[in-house]
């Protein structure tokens, strides 16, 4: 009977359904365009680059080498950055398929996979012809902290190109470095656009520091001698810092619900480096390392036991403020170990903060991350570093890592826009969104809840563009007026489907096709059994479930309904289970007032191995 039930239901379904179209997408163009210019944009870059692909490389500083280029050495070894660093940029310029754009930010991006048009928007470098003199710099009046370090308006780093450029951010323009320099500098600020062409995009824009100003209590900018990791290192591998007594807050901001939930990776390892930085440089420093946590993994574990062994000493324990005092720092913290509280007098406070995703360069790609990094959108494909379609992320830009898992992650993000690049087309069968323009009212609606930035509205209506449509039905159980649909799962032909399928008492368990129906599946083979008036229809995803698929089940008489999606931070579609959360809490609050117990209704994560949790809850749903 329930064999027969399913049958029919599954009739209906289609009755209502629309059809999925077989999609083909042309890689018209086979170049590839890197947006960022250090670790992982060069490793990107030079990986393409000698297997044949023309590379388009854009940094938004007038140098290469990103945020290594500002450091003094690389741990756990200890070795100058140059050593890193200088062989990869060698490496880079060894290949002649790479154009390269300095000053140079994302605008603006058009096309789909294998066909972008990316437009960029570029300044000029103000220096021409330079023989790398330096007397520009020795009449520059202006003197700037870059991070720790004190530099001119005009300055060099020793990277690539290897000649001089114009700060303009600071530069007042005085004309000084003209007169020892004529003809070679020109103090014009000249801005560009330009038209890019490209088959595949890479983001490679590194590690953006998270705002310590934010972090109040511990006076970043209002007490002198508080410092982020990078103005310690720099200023102590200047000398211009020569501390007596430091301490080094871990996770300044990160683990914090008032700030960054999350780890950030490389905060820990940070700390650690400072700290072995300024006992090498000055070894009768007292150095104490306040953490909640150390944090250390492979080759680090040996650097934090060698500062260990060097006397400096661990507080575990989240500090709850820097105060002045005397002319010291004063840093007040739990000890975990010993159970106090303790004052702890410093010279110098340094944060080692955490990080930001670059949600500029994403949203202007069409990717909205809120507060997350692109690595949920590589949890929700499998590990594939693909964002939506033609999009790849690399290093740091991923998620915060050290060089040499950047290094790795760059590598496997080339290797990903080689077999894309490689293919002459894509074809795939993946179901589409489809607005009906009659109904549409254009409330946007659809464009704020989906993951992909698939959505939006040209010539005053709403569009789907088919290339970065991922098909996960958020949309259209969104919508109020049903005009967003998706093909062959349409909201209509999901309430057949429940009609003919739910009776009296039934239970109806709506899973996701990723992860909860999938432990249906592992049930029978472990030979699981659960009660038959337990009805299951796979759904794209748990946030394309409609409200009105679950009252259509509690009209027609159902005991209860599950919803079965992703756990939090899994979600195949990035964030579909946290829009179904949220529309689970809503209905609850209306299922009252309509005469029903909110307790019918429950949504659950399940992953595709957990067959006895989802017979758990059925069985208890049905008692």
């Amino acid at each position: 009977e329930k064999a027969k039930s399913l049958i029919i239901a599954a009739v209906e379904k289609m009755k209502a359904a629309n059809p999925e179209q077989t999609k083909v997408f042309d890689i018209k163009n086979k170049d590839a365009l890197i947006i960022g210019g250090g670790v992982a944009g060069i490793e990107v870059a030079s990986q393409l680059a000698h297997n044949g692909i023309n590379v388009n490389l854009i940094e938004r500083t007038p140098f290469l080498g990103g945020m290594v280029a500002s450091l003094d050495r690389l741990y756990p070894e200890g070795t100058p950055y140059s050593h890193t660093l200088m062989p990869h940029i060698a490496n880079l310029l060894s290949s002649p398929n790479i154009n390269y754009h300095f000053n140079t930010e994302l605008s603006s991006i058009q096309g789909n996979v294998g066909n972008y048009s990316v437009m960029v928007s570029s300044r000029s470098r103000g220096v021409i012809n330079c023989s790398n003199c330096g007397k520009c710099v020795d009449v520059c009046p202006v003197e700037i902290n870059d991070a720790g370090k004190k530099r001119k308006a005009i300055y060099y780093i020793p990277t690539f190109p290897d000649t001089f450029a114009v700060d303009w951010d600071t530069c007042t323009k005085c004309g000084e470095c003209i007169k020892v320099c004529e003809g070679k500098i020109e103090l014009d600020d000249r801005r560009a656009e330009r038209q890019i062409n490209a088959g595949a995009v890479v983001v490679a824009t590194g590690l953006n520091w998270y705002d310590l100003n934010k972090v109040e209590e511990y006076g970043y900018e209002r007490l002198s001698g508080v410092m982020s990791t990078i103005e310690f290192e720099r200023a102590v591998a200047a000398g211009t810092l020569k501390p007596k007594k430091v301490v080094i807050i871990c996770c300044a901001g990160s683990r914090d619900s008032r700030h960054l939930l999350y780890c950030s990776k490389v905060c820990c390892f940070l700390a650690l480096k400072e700290a072995k930085l300024v006992i090498d440089r000055y070894p009768n420093t007292q150095v104490y390392i306040a953490v909640m946590d150390m944090r250390s993994h492979g080759t680090f574990e040996y650097l934090y036991n060698t500062v260990r062994e060097r006397g400096v000493s661990f507080v575990r324990g989240k500090p709850s403020e820097v105060i002045p005092r005397d002319g010291n720092l004063i840093v007040r913290t739990e000890d975990l170990y010993t159970n106090e509280l303790l004052e702890i007098e410093a010279d110098t406070v340094v944060l080692s903060a955490g990080f930001v995703a670059d949600k500029i360069t994403f949203g202007k790609l069409g990717i909205e991350l809120n507060n997350d990094f692109p690595i949920l959108f590589e949890n929700a494909a499998l590990g594939n570093t693909q964002l939506p379609r033609g999009i790849f992320s690399a290093g740091s830009a991923t998620f915060p890592a050290g060089v040499r898992d950047t290094l790795i992650d760059a590598r496997k993000a080339a290797f990903s826009v080689l077999n894309l690049l490689r293919q002459d087309n894509i074809i795939t069968k993946m179901p589409n969104a489809v607005i009906n323009e009659d109904f549409c009212s254009v409330c946007k609606m659809c464009i704020s809840t989906c993951p992909y930035g698939a959505i939006s509205i040209i010539d005053e209506k709403i569009r789907v563009n088919k290339e970065l449509c991922m098909g996960c039905g958020i949309c259209a159980s969104t919508c109020p007026a049903n005009a967003s649909q998706l093909e062959g799962f349409n909201v209509q032909a999901l309430r057949n489907q429940i009609s003919a399928l739910i009776k009296r008492g039934d239970i109806l368990a709506l899973l996701c096709k990723w992860s909860a129906y999938n432990a249906t599946d592992r049930a029978a083979y472990d030979k699981y059994s659960y009660p038959e008036n337990v009805k299951i229809i796979r759904v794209p995803c748990s946030g394309a479930v409609d409200t009105s698929h679950i009252m259509e089940a509690l009209v027609k008489g159902a005991k209860g309904v599950l919803i079965g999606g992703c756990y939090p931070h899994s979600c195949h579609y990035a964030n579909g289970n946290f829009r179904a959360k949220t529309r689970e809490q809503l209905l609850s609050l209306n299922l009252g007032l309509m005469g029903f117990d909110k307790k019918r209704v429950r949504l659950e994560w399940i992953g595709k191995d957990e067959a006895q949790k989802f017979v758990d809850i059925v069985m208890e749903m049905n008692e």
